[in-house]
């Protein structure tokens, strides 16, 4: 794919060349290939590739400097190709010679690198894990997610190579909440200490990780985003009781880098890394600086070269200390993980082991084991019963509190893991089940002995399955007797807390089993056990399916909206969670369904439509696309849809803007949606009205100026705002067909209008003009052929399609 996309690329140069946004992202990835490919098979490919990002460096380096200081960074680790030695000649020496624009490498390397080309680098698989890793899992509970995505992406030697591609991404890119920042969720330092610690293997890489983790610390400054430090002083800062060889790592890579790194910004360097430290005081990210610098386990030398370099953050009169004798700070003590070494040991660190030093260190954020009920949706094919979550432990101790014959059942499912065993298991249960500690009890040990039940999904030919029971699932086993049994529905919400996905096996269960009438009752039930609202039950079931089985959730969509209807139809929450997960055939199928009409999805409630779609206009043009889709099939009012657009701005929310004007365009012209209408202020919404009130006058200009006289005399609407829209649309079509089609009773009730009301006159002169005009015509004509027109209209009446539907 490298190789071909080159060739393409290549081939099209000129084309290339004439497109500066691709021409940075293009450099980007390719400057981060090149230093793979340092093998004698693939020397031709890297010869290519050399040619074509030095070519586009030397003819257009202006657009190539868009990609930010990380472009130092790559170029660096390509400094010894002779081609790119002789460009950094010229970026350090002659700057000119690049561009007379080009000042020199601190322009390079003020310049924050964007997001875009930091993201660029990380497959899709791996950008939604690692956000997974850092928004849902707990620390404690990481080790089987830290072991799967190491055995899936990290497994051989050349994939260690994306290693400081992730590290710049956690540290650029994934910005946690405030929320999540005071959770218990994994941290992003725990992931960066975790990931070091697996290119240990590497010198290069490993070197290579770390710069990535401090890069933003050397070109700090003020308008910097302090998240982007942040991961690289905690890890050392919560790494030094257990693992201060990393720590001690870290600390003298930093102090090696300032001075060597770039010789020529050497003090800008020093300056730009002491202001990070002093942003992060600030800030508050640590509290101090005393536990890190000047700690007993650090060796002499390492603390002298702190001392040296960062003498402004030391308090006054500390000696660096090398005595094992003085006890840890308490602050340290918060932060432990583990104490693998005695803490009255002093760590020495020679140069050699400074680039393999994190042998210790290998599981250094994987050891603490905890609940791990939560899984990785690809964990469960990997999962055995050693796995086993601690909730599963402590039922298995405490099963000696059930009665004699619910334990034999229990222990015999346990060695068989069919449904017989488990029917006999059940029945023992309900006989037993007085007590709510036994379902307490039972639950987690079904969580666990059903987890690879669960995390097969569910199967399509569902049905089939469960109604025989010879190939009934285990699962089917629970939800059929959860039918008819209120204790198995209360174990079912107590296995919740274990398995999350407990509700939509049911639901699906039970839609593919049931009957038509009141096909969810029992679910129904199941929900009324839990202490949250009905519709926030049913959309966290929803979200479990559409994270886990998509397909099974939009087969889920319409009986759920059928059965449910007067409790989750116009729910937001469930609307985004069906259009940001949607492809074309599911929206498709939705569409046909909805004009079926077997199904609503937005009600009839006009106030809740309308906080719906005022929801929807954070969301992406693609999910907003497909809620008017899903709206236009579904048929709402068209006097709400006006109302709607009376809250929107063509500016700032063109999607639902237009999706409104083609939905109004669609529907017939009603005296009430007219009325609607030309209700509108004329200073943010004229356009609307000219739109869809020339489309209606065009379609069927006699109703359309009939509704216009009712509203007119009955002062259904304000009358200059109608009189100002009725001038625009008139002007804008320059059509009288107006007058001439509803026998004049247009002209009549606005020539009454104006003599009730004279002083319309002046601000609607234009219009009067056009209705005395119409006027003068009229007198022209002989009023016997005027007369003979209007007997002759009245005896043949001409019949059209609005007028039989009247009838």
């Amino acid at each position: 794919l490298v190789e071909s996309l080159l060739h393409l690329l290549l081939d099209n140069r000129s084309w290339l060349e004439s497109q500066p946004a691709l021409i940075d992202s293009v450099l980007y990835t390719y400057l981060s290939l090149i230093p793979s490919h340092f093998t004698a098979k693939l020397a031709a490919l890297r010869e290519q590739e050399t040619g074509l990002c030095v070519s586009l460096l030397r003819s257009k380096f202006m657009d190539c400097i868009q990609i930010g200081r990380d472009l130092i960074r790559l170029l660096q680790n390509v400094a010894r190709i002779p081609e790119f030695s002789e460009l950094w000649r010229d970026i350090l020496q002659f700057p000119e010679r690049l561009s007379p624009h080009f000042t020199g490498i601190l322009l390079l390397a003020t310049k924050r690198t964007s997001r875009r080309f930091i993201s660029g680098r990380i497959t899709p698989e791996l950008e939604i894990k690692l956000n997974f890793l850092l928004s849902k899992v707990k620390f404690g509970q990481h080790k089987k997610y830290q072991e799967w995505f190491q055995k899936k992406h990290l497994s051989s030697p050349e994939s260690l190579e994306m290693i400081p591609e992730l590290i710049r991404y956690i540290c650029c890119v994934i910005h946690p909440t405030n929320e999540i920042l005071g959770s218990d969720i994994l941290p992003r330092w725990a992931v960066v200490g975790w990931l070091l610690s697996l290119c240990q293997v590497n010198p290069v890489i490993s070197s290579f990780a770390k710069l990535a983790l401090f890069y933003d610390w050397l070109f700090y400054s003020e308008s910097d985003n302090i998240m982007n430090i942040e991961p690289g002083i905690l890890l050392m800062h919560h790494s030094l009781r257990s693992h201060h060889v990393m720590t001690a790592s870290l600390l003298d890579f930093i102090c090696r880098l300032i001075p060597s790194y770039c010789p020529a910004l050497d003090k800008t360097v020093e300056c730009s890394v002491k202001m990070a430290l002093t942003d992060i005081l600030q800030k508050g990210v640590v509290p101090s600086f005393d536990t890190l610098f000047d700690n007993p386990k650090l060796d002499s030398d390492l603390k002298a070269m702190l001392k040296a370099t960062f003498f402004e953050f030391y308090p006054q009169g500390i000696t660096p200390q090398t005595s094992c004798s003085i006890e840890e700070s308490n602050f340290a003590d918060q932060f432990a993980l583990d104490s693998s070494t005695p803490e009255d040991t002093v760590i020495t660190i020679s140069d050699d082991e400074l680039v393999g030093e994190d042998d210790e260190v290998t599981s250094a954020f994987s050891d603490v084991e905890g609940n791990e009920a939560e899984v990785f949706q690809v964990i469960t094919e990997g999962r055995n019963e050693d796995d086993s979550n601690s909730s599963a432990g402590d039922g298995w101790n405490r099963i000696t509190e059930l009665p004699t014959e619910l334990q034999e059942k229990l222990f015999s499912f346990r060695e068989e893991r069919n449904s017989k065993q488990l029917d006999e298991c059940l029945e023992q249960l309900q006989k037993s089940a007085q007590n709510e500690g036994a379902l307490m009890i039972v639950a987690p040990l079904l969580a666990d002995l059903l987890s690879d039940d669960f995390g097969a999904g569910c199967s399509l030919d569902h049905e089939a399955d469960a109604q025989s029971r010879s190939n009934e699932r285990n699962y089917h086993c629970l939800f059929r007797h959860a039918i008819s049994s209120s204790s198995i529905l209360s174990l079912l919400v107590a296995l919740h807390r274990q398995q999350p996905k407990v509700g939509y096996f049911f639901l699906f269960y039970l839609q593919k089993t049931g009957r038509s009438q009141d096909l969810f009752l029992p679910y129904s039930k199941y929900v009324g056990m839990f202490s949250e609202p009905f519709a926030t039950c049913v959309c966290r079931d929803l979200k479990e399916c559409v994270e886990n089985e998509c397909t099974i959730f939009y087969l889920l969509l319409p009986d759920v909206y059928k059965q449910f209807h007067d409790k989750i139809c116009g729910v937001a929450s469930l609307l985004n969670m069906i259009v940001a997960n949607i492809d074309p055939v599911q929206l498709s199928k939705l569409v046909h369904k909805l004009m079926l009409k077997q199904f609503q999805m937005f009600g009839h409630d006009c106030q809740l439509l309308q906080e719906t779609i005022i929801s929807s206009l954070q969301w992406d043009s693609f999910e907003q696309f497909c809620v008017w889709q899903l709206l236009s099939a579904e048929g709402p009012d068209i006097q709400n849809i006006i109302i709607i657009l009376e809250k929107l701005s063509l500016e700032e929310h063109p999607e639902a803007f237009s999706s409104a004007l083609l939905l109004l365009k669609c529907e017939p012209l009603g005296a009430m949606a007219l009325g609607t209408l030309f209700s509108l202020p004329v200073s943010s919404h004229c356009g609307v009205v000219d739109a869809v009130g020339s489309h209606w006058l065009n379609l069927n200009p006699s109703k359309y100026a009939k509704y216009l006289s009712q509203l007119m005399d009955k002062a259904a609407v304000k009358i200059d705002t109608l009189l100002e829209h009725l001038t625009r649309v008139l002007i804008y079509l320059n059509n009288n067909q107006i007058f001439e089609v509803s026998e004049h009773v247009l002209t009549k009730s606005l020539l009454k209008l104006f003599t009730s009301f004279p002083e319309f006159l002046a601000k609607f002169e234009s219009l009067y003009r056009v209705v005395s005009a119409y006027m003068d015509e009229l007198r022209k004509k002989p009023q016997g052929n005027i007369l003979k027109v209007e007997q002759k209209n009245k005896k043949r009446k001409v019949m059209n399609i609005d007028d039989l539907l009247e009838s």
